[in-house]
């Protein structure tokens, strides 16, 4: 899984090693005691260089991330326009996706 907020996980792991990775975090999980969950989650939340995530963020499975890939391509706006974008954040090409995709025609 990947975090929408611009993280992209890139790996050489095969297919078989995340299934062998999945089956040792499941076995792990089932046994755990409630304790060890709780010291786990304490120490995680107290970790400063690892935060929670927040409540909005959303997580996709790498292959919509995958098929939401954006494709670079020219497309002309006027001046004023990306001026504005630009000045509201350093988010600007999503707010003009968002835009695009809420304009664009139903498929």
């Amino acid at each position: 899984m990947i975090v929408t907020r611009k993280v992209i996980v890139k790996t050489t792991a095969s297919p078989e090693d995340w299934a062998e990775a999945q089956e040792k975090t499941r076995r792990a999980l089932l046994e755990m005691t409630p304790e060890e969950d709780a010291a786990i989650t304490r120490d995680a939340l107290s970790d400063p260089e690892n935060p929670p995530l927040p409540e909005d963020v959303r997580l996709v499975p790498w292959v919509e991330h995958e098929a939401r890939r954006r494709e670079q391509s020219a497309v002309r706006i006027d001046r004023d326009v990306l001026e504005r974008f630009q000045r509201a954040g350093d988010d600007w090409e999503e707010r003009i996706n968002a835009v695009l995709r809420a304009a664009a025609p139903a498929e």
